[in-house]
Parts: structure tokens; sequence; C-alpha cells
């Protein structure tokens, strides 16, 4: 009943004042339609792209699209931005009126300019701008920025781990090169090349002369030789052996070392791009009708709101 009686004074408020109202709202659509205007705001175009990430190494357990945004909300790209474009001058930014235009800057640069998650892992670039072909350019821009920045995060990285691998690869080159030293020292001061062939010639020929006459000084340099290999034949066993693992370790690590090089000298993009911007031909902001129904609808409101008030008490002495 109540609800009821709420209605019908609504109703015969709305019938009483309509012409008050129809003006009133008349007035609202007329004036919002002027200052939401270009000559009052400055209409922006939208301009966007769409890509993948490609090459991109995360760190600390971020999915390639999270680093993604990460490297373009980084302050290199948005500093290359106010500058290649003179951002300031295009947001009407004044350094010398205004003590805080660098946070000005930055938080209309962050209003105009948006990276965003979409579905399957991709990732949106959006750009606003009074001009749409600054706009569109402005989206090439970044997507060439964010590509250089991924490729020097990642050169830093390899030349970090170009760097570490050298130093491993200069240690075994050392610890082989003086390993080769003492083999070198065995063969040239006790004519030791081979342990196990010259051991079993050596034996061979020894009993042989043995059984013969006529041969001594071949005979004592048989024993000279047969004592050399008992007294460093195991040290040149063991070195040899040591040596043989040593250089398959330094080739190992060679490898690596070539594989890091490569990384540091290849070029590659890191973003496959689905959806290139390019210059809108219509505006995106502002959305003129609908700032054109609110402001009506507000003032058709608080004009009701205030003919409620006025009319009240009329309403109860009656």
């Amino acid at each position: 009943m109540e609800q009821k009686m709420n209605v019908s004074n609504i109703l015969q408020i709305l019938n009483k004042w309509k012409v008050h109202f129809i003006i009133i709202g008349g007035i609202a659509l007329v004036i919002s339609a002027i200052f939401s205007g270009p000559s009052f705001i400055i209409p922006k175009y939208k301009s966007f792209a769409i890509l993948y990430p490609s090459n991109i190494i995360p760190y600390a357990g971020e999915s390639p699209t999270e680093q993604m945004i990460q490297v373009l909300q980084s302050d290199d790209i948005s500093r290359n931005m106010f500058n290649k474009f003179n951002l300031m001058k295009d947001y009407e930014i004044d350094s010398t009126k205004d003590k805080y235009w660098l946070s000005h800057l930055i938080d209309t640069y962050n209003d105009n300019v948006t990276f965003s998650r979409q579905e399957f892992q991709s990732v949106e670039i959006s750009v606003l701008d009074k001009d749409p072909f600054q706009a569109s350019l402005m989206v090439d821009t970044i997507i060439d920025l964010m590509n250089k920045k991924a490729k020097n995060l990642q050169r830093e990285k390899s030349e970090e781990l170009v760097k570490i691998i050298k130093g491993q690869l200069d240690k075994k080159k050392q610890e082989m090169d003086s390993m080769e030293e003492v083999v070198k020292g065995l063969r040239v001061n006790h004519g030791i090349i081979s342990y196990d062939l010259q051991s079993k010639e050596l034996t061979r020929e020894y009993y042989e002369m043995l059984s013969k006459t006529g041969n001594s000084q071949a005979l004592s340099e048989a024993r000279a030789m047969i004592k050399n290999l008992e007294e460093y034949g195991g040290e040149f066993v063991a070195i040899n052996e040591h040596l043989w693992r040593v250089r398959g370790s330094y080739n190992d690590i060679k490898n690596q070392y070539e594989n890091a090089v490569k990384d540091v000298e290849k070029i590659l993009t890191y973003s496959n791009i689905i959806t290139k911007p390019y210059p809108a031909d219509k505006k995106t902001y502002p959305i003129r009708w609908l700032i054109v129904l609110i402001s009506t609808l507000s003032s058709l409101i608080l004009t009701y709101l205030v003919i409620s008030l006025l009319d009240r008490p009329k309403t109860l002495n009656s």
C-alpha cells in the first residue's frame, strides 16, 4: 500500500511539474552536448596491438607473459617514450609551473598507455592519443623498445654466464697444460712414451738379450729403461689417465662456452605480433552519448529531489 502511494506521489509530481522537467532536461541535454564536444573535450583515438611472448626466459616463477608485461612497464621504455614523442607537450604539462610535473607526466602516461593480459597468455598494448597516427606509431615504438629491453636483459644474463664459464675454462686449461708439462718431462727425461707398450716390448727384448751373448750395452740400456718404467711408470699412467679425463672435461666446458657466446651474439625477437596497430578512423574517447545521457538523467533526478522537497509542505497541508 505504501509502495503504491510512493509511486503515486512520484507520478503526481512528474505530471504537475512536467513542463519544468522538460525544460530542465532539454537545457541539460543541450549543455552536455556542447560541453562534451571537441571544443571542450579533446577526442582521443585508440590504437592497439596483441602479441605473444617469444624467447623470453622468465624469472622467479613468472610466466613469459608476466615477464613481458614487467618489461613493458619498465622505466627505460616509459622515459624513452617521453623523449621520443615529447609527451610533456602532448599532455600539456609545464615543468616550470608544475612542481610535481614528473608525477603528473607518469600518471597521464599510465592513463593513456596500458598493458593487459589477454586470453591464451597474449598481451595487449593499448595507446590513447589525440592523433590517431601518433597513437599507432607509439604502439609500434613500444614493441621495438620492448624487444631491445628484453634483448639487453637476455644479453646481460648470457654475458654473465660467458664470464663464469670462461673462468672455468681457463682454470681447466691451466690444469691441463700443467699436467701435459709433467707428461712431457717424463717422456723427455725418462723416455716413457707408452707404459703398456714399452713394458711389453722391453720385457720381451730383455729376455731375448739374456739368451744371447755379446750385447752387454744393449742389455744395460734395456735394464735402465726397465728401471725407469718401474720408478716413473705408475706416475706416468696415473697422470696420463687423469689428463685424459681433464681433456674431456675441458672439451665439455668449451662447448658450453661456445654456446653461451652464441647466445650473446644471436639476434632474436621477443614477441610474435598477432594484431598489428593501425591509425583509428573513429574516436574512442569521450563517449559523447553516454556523457549526454548521464548528465541529462542526473539533472532530472536532482530536479525531482528539489521539487519534491519544495512541494512537500503543500502536500502535507493538503
